[in-house]
């Protein structure tokens, strides 16, 4: 199933910088975070939600990027 979110560019900018910013946040949380311990499941879950997370926010950075470059601000 796809989404699809219709918002003012002003706002889709803003969305892009607050991405970015918890990217950057969660990459410094991926490095303050050592293996997960693998006998410990909370561990393994939060190693493993971090990196879904990651992983979305990284989709949705490039997507608006994609969107905003298509359409130059007017």
């Amino acid at each position: 199933m796809q989404v699809t979110l219709t918002i003012d560019r002003a706002d889709a900018e803003m969305l892009l910088r607050s991405l970015e910013h918890r990217h950057e946040r969660l990459c410094d949380i991926r490095r303050q975070l050592c293996e997960p311990d693998p006998q410990d499941e909370l561990e393994r879950e939060e190693a493993a939600f971090f990196q879904e997370e990651d992983a979305a926010v990284a989709r949705a950075i490039s997507a608006l990027r994609t969107l905003l470059a298509v359409r130059p601000a007017e």
